[in-house]
C-alpha cells in the first residue's frame, strides 16, 4: 500500500503519542490542583477553567511532539540517505530515528547539569549550547552503537536490534554512571567512581549482543506488520487527530503569551464623597520600591560601580539612610510591612498564598492616606503583591497586570513538551518577564497625566533586578565584565552580579524618566519621594544565591533614601532604622501622622538630628518556602539592637540546624564583624547580652502569636528553639 514518507509518519506517531499520553497527564495534573494559574487565591479554580486547561495542555502537547517527530524525523531521513549503509532504507531510517531522538532526550534531561555549570548564558549561547549538546550526545551514541554492533558476539545483519538493544544498554549504564559519579560531592574527581562508571559501559557493551538477539523476532514480526497493517489503526488515529484539531480549536480563543494589557488610559479619580479635602501644605507622596534590590549596590552607599547616578543625585538632594533594616527577607511579608507597618506575623502575609490581614483598628498606609483626602495609586510588578492577596486595600487605582498568569503560560509550564522547551531556551515562561519598568511606567504615567493635580499618594513596585536576571540592551553589555571562562557557583556569583548590577542601572533610568515626567507635569518639588526595597539579595557571601535562606545583612539591609518637601538635602542618618517604622515616618513627613502607624514608630526626628538613634530593639522573621511543597523550609527569627544582630533558627533546608556543624543559634558584633562570619554567643563575655535580647526576642514571639495571623509558633518560642537554648545554657 502507498505510505507517505518514513520521516511523516514518524512526526505522526510523535504527536499522536504526545497528545494521548498529554491529555492523560493534563487530566490528572489540573483535575488534582486547587488553582490552574500560579497566585490564584480564595476558591478554587472551576472545573471550565480546568477544562480548558486540559484542553490547551493537550493541544500543546500534540502539535508540540508533531514538530520535535517532525524535525528528528527529517533529520533521520538526511542520515540515513547520506551515509551509505547495506540496510534497506526502512531499517536505516529507523536505526537513525532511534539515535537521534535517544540523543534529543539524552541532552533535554542533562540541561540542568548545564545550567549549574554555565548559568546565565545569553539566548544565542544557549541555543549554540544545545547545538553542540544534542551534536554531542549524537556523537557519543553513535560511537557506542558502532561499537556494540562490531562486538564479535553481536548478530549480524540486524541493524536495528542491535541498534535499538545498545540504545537500551547505553541508556542504562549512562544513568547508573551519572548517579555514581554525582552520588557524592566531588565524585567527578574520585577516580573508583570514574572507574565504576566506566565499568557500567563495559558491561552496557558486553550485554547488547544477547539483548539484540532476543529483539530480532519481535522487530522482524512488528516490521511484516507494518507493511500490511498501520501500527495503530488507521480509524483510531483518524478519531485522534480529530480530537486534536477539536482542542486546538477549544484553546485558541484562550491561547495568550502575555497577560499584558497595552490600554494605558486611565481615568480622572473623583474625590468625591466623605473623603475630606486635603490639609493645605502637604506634599504629593510617591512610594518606590525596587524589588531585590540591597544597599550595597547602589554608589551612593559606596558600590565601586556606577550603577545609580540618578539615585545618587536623590541621596545628595534628599536624605539617605545608611543603615534601614527589612522585617523579613522576601517580597510578601516584607512589603506586606511596608504597606502596614506591622510586623509579618501581625499582617499574616506570610506564605506564597496568604493575604494580607489587619488587626481590628489598623489601616495600610494607602487608607491613611485616602482618610486625608488624597486619591491614591499603586502600580506593582510581584505576583505576591496582587490584589487578589488584598495588597490593594485603600488604593483607588491599583495595577497588577503583569503579573497575571495565562492559562497558555500555566499549560507551558505543566507540560511535558512546555518543560523541554524551558530546558533548551532557560525561559521560565512567567511573569517576571513583562516586568520592565518602562513598561511600568507607561502605566503611571497614563494614571498621572489624568491626576497629576490632585494631591496623590502613589505607589510603584518595580522588579527588574528579581532573579532570572535579563537586562536589556545596552546596559547588559555595559555591566558585563571579562571574567574568564568561570563555570558553577563562581560564574553564578561573577556574572550574576554583573546582570544584576544591569538591572539596577537600568531601574535607575526608569526611575530618572518618572521624576522628569513629575517636572514636566509640574509637582516634583511638592513631591516627597520615599525610595526603599523590599529585601535585598546574597551572591554566596554565606553559600549560596538569592533570598528568603537567611536573614544576614545582603538580604535584610535595604536602601532608604527620602527626598522633597519636608526633608533637608545632603544629610545622611548613620543609625539604623526599621522599616517597620517607615510607614508612620511617611505619614509625619507628610503632616498628617501622630507619630506611630501599625507596631511602628516615627524617625522622623533623624531627618533633622545627627545623633539620633533608636532606644528600642528591632525585630526580624522569616519563613519562607521556594514552593508551595513546603512554606517553612526556611525559618528563622532575629533581633537587632545597635551594633548586635541575634538570629535564631529553626528550620534551614540548606544547612540544617541539627547538623552540629551549623549554628542554630548565632550573635553577630555588626561593627566589627559587618559580614557576619564570626559567632561570638558563646563567648562569655556576651551573656548578659545575649540573655537581654532573647527575653526581647521572646516577648515579641508572644506578642505575635497572640495578636497577629499565624498557624504554628514563631520560631522563636518553638521547641526546637527552645531546647537548643537550653542545651547552651540559657
Amino acid at each position: 500500500m502507498n505510505q507517505p514518507p518514513a520521516f511523516l509518519r514518524a512526526a505522526r506517531g510523535f504527536g499522536i503519542a504526545g497528545f494521548v499520553f498529554g491529555t492523560i497527564h493534563a487530566v490528572w495534573e489540573f483535575s488534582t490542583r486547587t488553582f490552574v494559574l500560579d497566585f490564584q487565591a480564595g476558591a478554587g479554580s472551576s472545573w471550565l477553567e480546568k477544562g480548558q486547561a486540559i484542553a490547551q495542555s493537550a493541544a500543546i502537547e500534540g502539535l508540540g511532539f508533531l514538530a520535535i517527530g517532525l524535525a528528528l524525523g527529517m533529520l533521520a531521513a538526511s542520515l540515513a540517505h547520506g551515509i551509505p549503509s547495506s540496510a534497506s532504507v526502512d531499517q536505516s531510517f529507523c536505526s537513525w530515528f532511534a539515535i537521534v531522538v535517544t540523543a534529543f532526550f539524552a541532552w533535554t534531561s542533562v540541561t540542568w547539569a548545564a545550567n549549574d555549570a554555565l548559568p546565565f548564558l545569553t539566548k544565542p549561547a544557549v541555543l549554540l549550547l544545545d547545538a553542540v549538546g544534542i551534536g554531542g550526545a549524537l556523537l557519543a551514541i553513535v560511537v557506542f552503537v558502532q561499537i556494540a554492533r562490531r562486538m564479535p558476539s553481536a548478530p549480524q545483519g540486524a541493524l536495528v536490534a542491535n541498534t535499538i538493544a545498545a540504545l537500551l544498554t547505553g541508556g542504562t549504564a549512562a544513568y547508573i554512571g551519572m548517579n555514581i559519579v554525582l552520588g557524592a560531592s566531588g565524585g567527578y574527581r574520585s577516580p573508583r567512581r570514574v572507574g565504576l562508571a566506566l565499568l557500567c559501559v563495559v558491561v552496557a557493551l558486553l550485554a547488547a549482543a544477547p539483548i539484540a538477539r532476543r529483539l530480532i523476532a519481535p522487530i522482524a514480526r512488528l516490521g511484516a506488520r507494518l507493511q500490511t497493517h498501520p501500527l495503530v489503526p488507521t480509524s483510531v488515529s483518524r478519531t485522534l487527530l480529530v480530537a486534536l484539531c477539536a482542542c486546538i480549536l477549544v484553546s485558541a480563543s484562550s491561547f495568550r503569551l502575555s497577560a499584558l494589557t497595552h490600554d494605558v488610559a486611565y481615568s480622572t479619580i473623583d474625590p468625591a464623597g466623605d473623603r475630606p479635602v486635603p490639609r493645605e501644605g502637604t506634599p504629593n507622596v510617591l512610594f518606590v520600591t525596587i524589588d531585590t534590590l540591597r544597599a550595597d549596590h547602589l554608589s551612593t552607599y559606596g558600590y565601586e560601580r556606577e550603577t545609580s547616578p540618578f539615585l545618587d543625585s536623590l541621596a545628595a538632594e534628599g536624605v539617605r539612610f545608611d543603615d534601614p533594616v527589612s522585617a523579613a527577607a522576601w517580597t510578601k511579608p516584607a512589603t506586606g510591612t511596608i504597606f502596614t507597618g506591622l510586623y509579618p506575623s501581625r499582617h499574616g502575609a506570610l506564605y506564597h498564598g496568604s493575604r494580607l490581614q489587619l488587626p481590628d483598628g489598623m489601616q495600610t498606609v494607602a487608607e491613611a492616606f485616602r482618610e486625608n483626602g488624597y486619591v491614591t495609586a499603586g502600580f506593582v510588578s510581584n505576583p505576591n503583591v496582587k490584589a487578589v492577596f488584598d495588597f490593594d486595600r485603600g488604593f483607588d487605582e491599583f495595577f497588577d497586570s503583569p503579573v497575571e498568569d495565562t492559562l497558555t503560560l500555566a499549560c507551558i509550564r505543566t507540560t511535558w513538551f512546555g518543560r523541554i522547551v524551558m530546558r533548551l531556551l532557560r525561559h521560565q515562561f512567567n511573569w517576571k518577564y513583562e516586568n520592565d519598568a518602562r513598561q511600568m511606567n507607561a502605566h503611571v504615567f497614563g494614571w498621572l497625566a489624568q491626576n497629576a493635580q490632585q494631591r496623590f499618594f502613589l505607589y510603584v513596585h518595580y522588579i527588574d533586578p528579581h532573579i532570572p536576571y535579563d537586562p536589556p540592551s545596552p546596559w547588559r553589555e555595559e555591566f558585563a565584565q571579562d571574567h574568564g571562562f568561570p563555570i558553577f557557583n563562581a560564574r553564578k556569583e561573577r556574572v550574576g552580579r554583573d546582570l544584576y548590577d544591569a538591572e539596577i542601572a537600568y531601574t535607575d533610568v526608569a526611575i530618572r524618566e518618572l521624576a522628569d515626567e513629575l517636572k514636566r507635569l509640574g509637582v516634583w518639588d511638592e513631591t516627597l519621594l520615599v525610595l526603599t526595597s523590599d529585601h535585598g539579595e546574597e551572591f554566596f557571601e554565606h553559600e549560596v544565591i538569592g533570598h528568603g535562606f537567611s536573614l544576614f545583612q545582603p538580604v535584610v539591609k535595604v536602601p532608604l533614601i527620602m527626598r522633597g518637601p519636608g526633608v533637608p538635602p545632603g544629610h545622611s542618618v548613620a543609625a539604623p532604622v526599621q522599616i517597620v517604622d517607615l510607614p508612620a515616618t511617611v505619614l509625619d513627613v507628610a503632616g498628617i501622622g501622630d507619630g506611630s502607624f501599625g507596631d511602628g514608630r516615627s524617625f522622623a526626628a533623624a531627618l533633622h538630628t545627627d545623633d539620633w538613634a533608636a532606644d528600642y530593639e528591632y525585630f526580624l522573621e522569616n519563613e519562607f518556602g521556594p514552593d508551595d511543597s513546603n512554606q517553612r523550609a526556611f525559618v528563622f527569627t532575629g533581633i537587632r539592637k545597635g551594633r548586635w544582630k541575634l538570629v535564631l533558627t529553626e528550620q534551614n533546608a540548606y544547612f540544617p540546624p541539627q547538623n552540629e556543624a551549623n549554628d542554630s543559634e548565632a550573635l553577630y558584633d555588626l561593627a566589627a564583624d559587618p559580614n557576619e562570619t564570626n559567632n561570638v554567643i558563646h563567648m562569655p563575655e556576651h551573656r548578659a547580652l545575649v540573655e537581654q535580647l532573647l527575653g526581647k526576642l521572646r516577648e515579641h514571639a508572644e506578642f505575635l502569636y497572640a495578636t497577629g495571623f499565624r498557624d504554628v509558633e514563631p520560631a522563636a518560642i518553638s521547641p526546637e528553639i527552645r531546647a537548643n537554648l537550653e542545651a547552651l545554657g540559657y
